[in-house]
């Protein structure tokens, strides 16, 4: 459970970084999992596969419960979801590294689903310093999209992708006018990044020589149907903080 401090931080920010939330064991137990997965070591470049596929970590990230209490806790109740999507970053190191310019909102057409998302959580499996394949975030990007949700609520479905000023800005209507600057979430594995669902942010290169191997996992809300039908004036009507 999160205490009224670190709830009010992620209500500001759209995010809340939690350092050391999984635990070392379960972090070496990923850790074996996966590169028996693969067949390979760490230490073992040149046998790295191009993808990874069919890997599903034994617990699921989002179905542990210092998870799943948080989720009880954002939505009482009412926040279904958790599992575990798994993205790897193998080490491009010919490349030159930049901030992305901007990020996207999960949970839209094209986007792997089509659901109002409300909140989500990322890991990483081993440690990710600078310049190595972070997730990259606009920090208090959630109220930007809740403003352009409200005065354009018939855009939920994803339709502000049919307008002039998509084909100008793309993303950037959620991210270009952000009061703070895009952030790399740095970090040690096990640590974890909690998100609003309308938070902005992306992937971004690697060009360190250790892979990042991220879990995901997200919540949408028990009622969706009835959120896409109208979005509140007071952002949190949907959750339970």
């Amino acid at each position: 459970m999160l205490d009224q401090d670190q709830i009010e931080n992620f209500k500001k920010n759209g995010h809340l970084i939690l350092r050391g939330f999984i635990n070392e064991v379960t972090v070496s137990t990923w850790q074996s999992q996966f590169w028996d997965h693969l067949s390979c070591r760490i230490d073992q470049p040149e046998k790295w596969p191009d993808k990874v596929e069919g890997f599903q970590p034994s617990p699921l990230f989002g179905s542990m419960p210092e998870l799943t209490s948080i989720a009880e806790q954002f939505g009482g109740g009412n926040f279904s979801g958790g599992g575990c999507g798994v993205l790897t970053r193998w080490p491009d190191t010919d490349q030159s590294w930049s901030m992305p310019d901007t990020g996207h909102l999960d949970g839209y057409p094209g986007e792997g689903c089509q659901a109002v998302l409300m909140m989500g959580a990322t890991t990483y499996l081993h440690d990710v310093e600078s310049k190595g394949g972070a997730y990259v975030y606009w920090p208090g990007s959630h109220h930007l999209a809740h403003r352009y949700f409200r005065k354009y609520p018939d855009r939920i479905e994803g339709t502000f992708r049919e307008t002039p000023e998509w084909e100008n800005r793309g993303w950037g209507i959620f991210s270009d006018d952000n009061d703070e600057p895009p952030r790399e979430f740095l970090a040690k594995a096990g640590d974890v990044i909690l998100w609003h669902g309308w938070l902005c942010h992306s992937g971004s290169a690697n060009i360190n020589p250790s892979p990042r191997v991220g879990f995901f996992a997200r919540w949408t809300h028990n009622d969706d149907t009835g959120i896409r039908k109208s979005i509140p004036e007071d952002p949190w009507h949907h959750w339970s903080i």
